[in-house]
């Protein structure tokens, strides 16, 4: 089924290439170490769960639901650029 929804997309600001979690490399381990410095705000629409997920069993464009808070957004921008940078 086709579908079209409002999405939020993670990219690359100097190239706005998508980001593509599948070539990010990222491990269970290393996104729980950083959340146990920087815990994750709470977020009814994406959770803790949700981001390990995406970021360690999903290819394609990384996107995230429309309705995640403002500090769910901060918080994810912060994890990529330390652990991928």
């Amino acid at each position: 089924m086709i579908r079209i929804e409002k999405k939020l997309i993670a990219f690359d600001s100097i190239t706005y290439n998508a980001i593509n979690p599948e070539y990010l490399s990222l491990t269970e381990d290393e996104i729980k170490e950083y959340m146990k410095e920087h815990p994750m705000p709470e977020d009814p629409n994406y959770t803790a769960e949700d981001l390990i997920a995406d970021l360690t069993h999903s290819s394609g464009m990384y996107c995230l639901p429309s309705n995640v808070k403002v500090e769910t957004i901060e918080y994810i921008e912060g994890l990529l650029n330390a652990l991928v940078v």
